[in-house]
């Protein structure tokens, strides 16, 4: 328990330094943390802040998880060290530390609550607040000091430092830059409050490891603001301007790939906020001066908020998309952002079925040859035929005559039912009913503007009435062939409105499967087309029994690597407070959310251990078909940041922004199966590849045995070895 809460208040430690420039990496946290110590006093103050701030908000019962991930306690770092490096170490001061961290947190709660209201983040306007407020009341206080060498060179004396040889080091790497790169590494050590070139330099290359976006925008904002001063004439000079000009860098990084994507646009729109910055920073100079206050971030709170409101505001995106789930990095959030329109993007909401049985011919499509025009021309006609293409047995003089009359009509997704036409006969073949054009139909509700309507049914066949809930696939009616039907076959159509009549709208049928020579297609949110043969996906009951992931169902997997010793891993199924569920390794501490919608079991998310046997399960069975058909081959993209690394990754990060040019590829296919009608044992193949252009960069293959009702074993092909998990529990 005490080593638990040990590395619980190290990690909230670290993370509060990764915080200053919103990453969670603990590289760059580290790199952060030793520069502050260049100026050991200022690193020390800022050390206390977060551990006061940390303290504070445990003691006091905060969310765990914020104190954790730095929240509470980035606020109380910065205002340590800017206390540090501005006053005298005394036991006075040290007192006013504790008060300043501690009124951070106040501060920060209020604020958040506020914030919340608005959509707004709270930034680091705790720490101006606090600041500002702690140095008003030091003008009372004679025992607070303002800092001057002599004190900083006996309190870095108490720390055994020698504080000119980091000043020499520094001024020596200062000669090997030309001015512009020295201002720019300042200005990234003031972030942090040492305007030093080395704490710069370290910050920068932390910076560069953590993302390679950020570090490109942080760089495109400085020179923005730098360019905007020397063509103004602005009054600046390098020491003043790495005071102000880390506002550029922050406001760069936070406007152009934490809070939005990152892209052309998010580029374009960081050299307009690095404008309006110039002119923020000049007004509150002047203002502030009057009070003897200093300026700090307030130019990039200021910004920043100004700009969140904005983009809030717009009721049209225009390509500036808003982060919605923050993954703590700009390539992470651009990279799920592409997966996520990619995967999704014509999955709709209420997922549409094919309202039947079986094998059924679409006779007439979209835009038809009779019927299917204009307003209404986004709808199908189905009819069932035979090997040579006939929709009827002979003489096919009669109603009965036709395959798919008296044919079972299913509810095609779950809803209400809304209006039912009954008790119109069937026409003779041949023969149409004009006047009762729709004929026997039922309307079906499935939310607010999305109506489904089928016609043309059997009199007598329909087994709801108004008002009635019915599931998808439940049984409603049986084809017909009545009003303008001049032989058997349902009319299906999609509406925005509920009216007999109403116009038809674009939607797709969220999973199909098709025949192309013989060989079964999976469809997926498309649109099927005329004379295309389709059918419902049915599930076969072993697929579903050993992706039957439901919350408390565990796994207990046996592996061995690189012939060492057995490992086993422990995978336990959770759901979360949003009622997403997960797949949890307890060795690995890793998470992998999943959806199963009954006809597709596939993973959304992977947070953990990339390397870890749940991951390559979250890869091996990104999506899987829950219905057997062979041949059948689904297709998915994966996130680039979860399966790829390398030089080549390294070059797209800076790329990504404006061009994709390595692509993620998953597929999964089913290689075998013991018997059709009851089967026992399921083998699936499954692939993920990196590629640019037709090159294959990295490859990996999988194979998946689903036997006595779950998942008995997988294995992970790779180009280096063949890894056998075995299902032991």
């Amino acid at each position: 328990m005490e080593n638990k809460r040990v590395r619980f208040f190290l990690e909230a430690y670290i993370n509060s330094y990764s915080q200053l420039f919103f990453s969670d990496n603990k590289i760059f946290a580290f790199l952060i943390l030793l520069s502050t110590f260049i100026d050991p006093t200022t690193g020390l103050s800022g050390a206390l802040g977060i551990i006061i701030s940390i303290l504070f908000s445990y003691w006091i019962g905060l969310d765990r998880n914020s104190i954790k991930f730095g929240s509470y306690s980035f606020n109380g770092l910065m205002v340590g060290l800017a206390l540090g490096i501005t006053y005298q170490w005394n036991i006075q001061f040290a007192i006013s530390l504790v008060c300043a961290s501690i009124l951070t947190v106040l501060i920060y709660v209020l604020l958040q609550n506020i914030s919340f209201k608005y959509k707004v983040p709270v930034m680091s306007l705790p720490f101006l607040l606090s600041l500002w407020i702690v140095m008003l009341s030091f003008r009372m206080f004679n025992r607070i000091e303002l800092e001057n060498e002599t004190s900083s060179a006996l309190q870095s004396s108490w720390f055994g430092m020698n504080i000119n040889f980091l000043t020499s080091l520094s001024e020596k790497l200062n000669d090997l830059f030309p001015s512009f790169f020295v201002v720019y590494f300042k200005s990234i050590s003031a972030i942090f409050f040492q305007y030093n070139f080395l704490a710069g330099f370290l910050a920068a290359i932390g910076l560069l490891i953590y993302s390679r976006i950020a570090f490109t925008l942080s760089f495109i904002g400085f020179s923005i603001g730098y360019l905007f001063y020397f063509y103004m004439a602005g009054t600046f000079t390098p020491l003043l301007y790495s005071y102000i000009g880390f506002n550029f860098i922050l406001t760069a990084i936070t406007l152009g790939g934490y809070f939005v994507i990152p892209s052309k646009r998010s580029y374009a729109l960081v050299i307009i906020a690095t404008l309006v910055i110039a002119i923020l920073i000049s007004t509150f100079s002047v203002l502030l001066y009057s009070f003897q206050l200093p300026l700090f971030s307030l130019p990039f709170n200021i910004a920043i908020i100004l700009f969140m409101m904005l983009l809030n505001s717009r009721v049209k995106i225009n390509g500036l998309s808003i982060v919605i789930n923050q993954l703590f990095s700009p390539e992470k959030n651009l990279y799920y952002f592409h997966n996520r329109i990619e995967r999704y993007k014509n999955e709709t909401y209420i997922h549409m079925h094919p309202p039947f049985f079986g094998e059924w011919n679409i006779s007439q499509g979209f835009n038809g040859k009779f019927t299917h025009k204009e307003d209404w021309r986004y709808a199908w006609d189905f009819v069932v035929t035979d090997e040579m293409k006939h929709t009827f047995k002979l003489p096919g003089t009669e109603v009965t005559d036709f395959f798919c009359y008296n044919l079972p009509v299913l509810a095609p997704a779950s809803g209400t039912i809304w209006n039912v036409i009954d008790g119109i006969n069937d026409n003779e073949i041949g023969d149409v009913d004009i006047y009762n054009n729709w004929g026997n139909t039922i309307i079906i509700k499935h939310t607010d503007f999305l109506f489904s309507k089928l016609s043309h049914l059997k009199k007598g066949s329909i087994t709801k009435k108004i008002g009635d809930y019915v599931q998808r696939g439940e049984f409603i009616a049986t084809c017909g062939s009545s009003g303008r039907s001049p032989e058997p076959h349902i009319h299906f159509q999609l509406q925005s409105t509920p009216y007999v009549g109403s116009k038809t709208m674009l939607y797709p049928i969220s999973y199909y499967m098709t025949k192309n020579e013989n060989k079964n297609v999976f469809h997926s949110f498309e649109y099927p087309e005329e004379n295309q043969i389709i059918s419902r996906v049915e599930t076969t009951q072993l697929l579903t029994e050993g992706f039957n992931f439901i919350p408390g169902v565990t796994m207990k997997f046996e592996y061995q690597k690189n012939n060492s010793q057995k490992e086993i891993s422990n995978w336990e199924v959770f759901t979360d407070a949003a009622n997403k569920s997960y797949l949890f390794c307890s060795e690995t501490k890793s998470f992998a959310y999943f959806i199963n919608n009954g006809t597709i079991q596939y993973f959304t998310d992977f947070i953990g251990d990339h390397s870890s046997l749940l991951f390559h399960f979250y890869v091996a069975a990104n999506k899987i078909l829950l219905g057997y058909y062979q041949d059948a081959i689904v297709t998915d993209t994966l996130p680039l940041t979860d399966f790829f690394n390398g030089f080549n990754r390294t070059i797209q990060d800076f790329v990504a922004p404006f061009y994709m040019y390595l692509k993620t590829e998953y597929h999964s296919d089913f290689l075998s199966i013991d018997d059709t009608v009851n089967p026992k044992e399921i083998k699936i193949h499954s692939s993920a590849k990196v590629k640019s252009g037709d090159s294959v960069l990295k490859e990996i293959n999988y194979e998946l045995f689903i036997s006595n009702h779950k998942i008995s074993e997988f294995k992970i092909i790779s180009n280096k070895e063949t890894i056998t998990a075995t299902c032991i529990a």
